[in-house]
């Protein structure tokens, strides 16, 4: 679980809830209010899942394969960006959403979905 210690993913959970409390008090920053979520959100759910698949596969060095990253975002902005905005007013379409999940996708790869580091046996003996 050495994964949810990420540096990365600390800051971006964070982030997050600095935004939402901002929010929650009526203070909307342009453009953390409108796409900061979006962005954070496949890194923090991917990191997610990444720490339960380790620990399900029983093997820290498992890494999530890049088809499941493209599949998060394109389901993400489906479900977000299409399928919502048709039910609900409270949600609306928006492209720059879609680049966000692109870029948060793109985040947890180079920098969180990387093998965990192992010990070496000088590292061991030293």
């Amino acid at each position: 679980m050495k994964v949810l210690q990420h540096p990365l993913f600390i800051a971006c959970l964070l982030l997050f809830c600095l935004n939402q409390v901002l929010e929650n008090n009526g203070v909307y920053v342009w453009p953390l209010h409108t796409h900061l979520d979006d962005f954070l959100c496949l890194p923090l759910t991917l990191t997610i899942i990444l720490a339960a698949e380790r620990v399900y596969f029983q093997n820290p060095a498992f890494i999530l394969p890049k088809r499941y990253l493209v599949i998060a975002a394109v389901l993400f902005s489906l479900m977000f960006e299409v399928i919502l905005p048709l039910f609900a007013a409270r949600y609306t379409a928006d492209p720059w959403d879609v680049i966000a999940y692109a870029a948060g996708a793109l985040l947890f790869q180079l920098s969180i979905n990387r093998h965990a580091p192992t010990k070496t046996t000088n590292q061991v003996n030293n």
